[in-house]
Parts: structure tokens; sequence; C-alpha cells
């Protein structure tokens, strides 16, 4: 529905202008599992707003067998699944089936909410397999092996289907951004590509160099993040391919604190919520997990961006039915309302469209969603603005 804005809410967007606050991001890094957890390798977000490692585990023993469940933010940890084969990269499918990549076997594994695992693909030919990525616009799993060199599909019939087979170096990290493309990290060139025509045909474009070996590669808030596992640092790297590091000195420790002075003990496996605020890391030098919080301050009280658009925060939050959601304009505007989990799958589309002058409101159901945490994502010319709703 469309009304004019009432007299509060154009106070506030009044603040936008003209001036323009100064912003700042701070980086924060603290540990949440401490050394000798169960976690050293691939990580994934599940539906259910828990965190899912796997234990890859050292040369020639132990073989890491388990995937275990962080439930956050308390940190209280489970093993989810056993009786993998040094279980490397995890990625969940829209059922809530977790698919498990088994280095040394080449097999992936797919686990049901019900916790029934089953074989779902074997790679063709004595190989290995390590990041793994759910597309959902094709219903197929993506797969990299590692010594193999290639990334392919596999669908649920367990048929392999070719992507990439050459110009890799063994690939380990894979994202897909907003847009659906496709990305993949070389863990011993530290080289980033984007596989431009994925899937009918695709070639590899390379944006970014990190220089070192690169541990797995995550998606959010509009850039990509990868680990540097040998010179212990986190990268941000943005979609034109511009490098920055988010957070540690180099150093071979594990120390909390400010992004700049923090320190990691060869980061390995990564995943960001869908908004990039919050990134978690696994460490396979001593088994810690880490987490890394981005927040932007800003000199003025009122942190929305000034653009004249402004997204208010859902309600009720948390809700377990209808969620109403509200916006505003003061000018007509091209405008993408969407409800995205925290893996990044778009699950409903709000609004769309050019909207007048305004605010607008607009209502949810959340019934038929898993329970959870997800982000209500408002996309205008201006930029893109996000708010966390929480389901129950």
């Amino acid at each position: 529905m469309l009304r004019f804005i009432p007299l509060g809410l154009l106070a506030v967007l009044a603040v936008f202008a003209p001036a323009v606050p100064t912003q700042a991001q701070t980086t924060t890094v603290e540990t949440v599992l401490p050394a000798g957890s169960d976690i050293d390798d691939g990580l994934t977000l599940g539906p259910d707003g828990a965190l899912y490692g796997s234990r890859f585990g050292g040369f020639p023993t132990p073989v890491g067998r388990t995937v275990t469940r962080v439930e956050l933010p308390e940190a209280m940890t489970s093993i989810y699944a056993d009786g993998f084969s040094r279980a490397n990269g995890l990625t969940f499918g829209p059922d809530g089936t977790l698919y498990v990549a088994n280095y040394n076997t080449g097999t992936v594994s797919a686990v049901t909410p019900d916790g029934d695992t089953s074989l779902f693909g074997r790679a063709p030919g004595p190989t290995t397999v390590s990041g793994l990525l759910y597309d959902t616009a094709r219903d197929v799993v993506v797969v990299a092996s590692y010594d193999g060199n290639w990334v392919k599909t596999v669908d649920a019939n367990g048929t392999f289907a070719d992507v990439i087979d050459e110009g890799l170096n063994f690939p380990a990290g894979l994202a897909f951004d907003d847009q659906g493309r496709l990305y993949v990290a070389d863990f011993e060139r530290g080289k980033i590509y984007r596989i431009d025509g994925y899937p009918d045909t695709p070639s590899l474009v390379q944006i970014a160099d990190l220089a070192t070996d690169i541990g797995f590669l995550a998606y959010g808030g509009g850039q990509l993040f990868a680990t540097g596992i040998d010179d212990n640092r986190v990268y941000e790297i943005a979609l034109d391919g511009t490098v920055a590091v988010l957070a540690g000195t180099g150093t071979r420790a594990t120390l909390d604190g400010p992004g700049d002075t923090a320190q990691f003990n060869r980061p390995n496996g990564i995943v960001a919520t869908a908004n990039g605020d919050t990134l978690y890391v696994s460490q396979a030098g001593d088994r810690a997990l880490r987490r890394i919080v981005r927040t932007t301050t800003t000199s003025a009280e009122d942190t929305q961006p000034e653009s004249g658009v402004l997204l208010l925060a859902p309600a009720p939050n948390p809700t377990s039915g209808t969620a109403h959601l509200r916006f505003a304009l003061d000018a007509p505007t091209d405008v993408s309302l969407v409800l995205i989990d925290l893996l990044g799958r778009q699950r409903m589309t709000v609004a769309a469209g050019l909207l007048g002058v305004g605010e607008h409101a607009r209502q949810i159901d959340t019934a038929g969603l898993a329970s959870g945490v997800y982000v209500v994502v408002l996309r205008t010319p201006a930029g893109v603005q996000t708010k966390r709703l929480t389901v129950r």
C-alpha cells in the first residue's frame, strides 16, 4: 500500500541531506571456538542459522571424518554427521540437505535433515574433491577438484558435467554473487577467477591475484572474501578485482582484536552472512574458529545512507507468521525488495519496479519458511540497505 510519508518519517529522511557524514569501517576479530575444536576446513551457514564446519585432519593421520554444528551465537557444538574421508567443502541445498566433499575418495555425500547419509556422486577418474557450492537455479552441486584442476556440476542422478577443465591450479574456493556469476579460487597460485558464460559457454577471467595460497572463497554484501592460508591474512575483494587486507598482520598466531592487529593461524574455511557484516573463519593451524565482525560507524546519529531512501526494521521481529516491511522514498525510484536467507538464496520477491514518492508498506507470510535468520534487502539505484528478520 502506498501512503504519503508521515511527518516523522520525512524528518528522518531530511537528515540525509545535504551534508554527508564521515563514515569508517571497524573490523573486529574474536575467537568463537578455541584451538583443538573439530573444525579445520570448509564452513557453511545452514538454513537454521547455525554454522557447520568440516574436519579435514592431518597428514598422514588423523583422517577427518566429521561435520560439526555450531549453534550461534552461543557457540554450542555437536557432531552433525560422521563417517567422511577428509571432509572438505560443504554446501546446503534448498531442502536442507547438506552436501559434503570427501577429499580422499573423490566423492560427494548427502546428509538429509533427518541425519541419513548417502553417496550423492563419485567424481570421474581417480581424483580429489574440494570446494562445493549449490546452484539453486539449476538444482546441481558445483564441485571443484583440487588435484584434477577442474570444476564440474553433479546432479541428483550423480551425473557429472564439465564446467572448466583447464587453466586452474588446485582449485578449492567457490562462490556465487548476487547476479548468479560463479567465481573460483586457486589454492596454490592465489588467483581468483570469474567463470563467464557459466554453465553453457564458460571461460576463465582472472579478477585478482593474492600472491598467496587461498583456502576458500565466500561472498557477501557485494564483495568476495578469501583466506590467505599461508600468509595468515583474510582478504576482501571487490568484484572489479580491488584487493584489500580485511584482517591479519601476517604473523602466524591466534590473537583477537581489531582487524589490523589480529592474528590468524593458517586461516582456511570462510563463510559470510548475506550482507557481509559477519564472517566465520576456520584455522587449519590449530583448529580454532574465528569470527570477523565488520561495523560501519558514522559521524551522524542515523547510520542509514543519505540517499532519500529509508528501509525500516521489520515488525514484529522475531515473527512466526506475518511480518510488516516499510520503506520510504523521497522521489520516484526503481525498487527491488527481496527476502534472502543467510546462504544468499532469494526466498521471495516483496516489491519490484518503479514506485512513487512516499512510504510503502508490504507484508509477507513467513509460515512457509524454516526457522532461522533472514535478510530483507532493499536495492535502489542509490545503493543497498538491509535489515535482519528472525523467523521462529
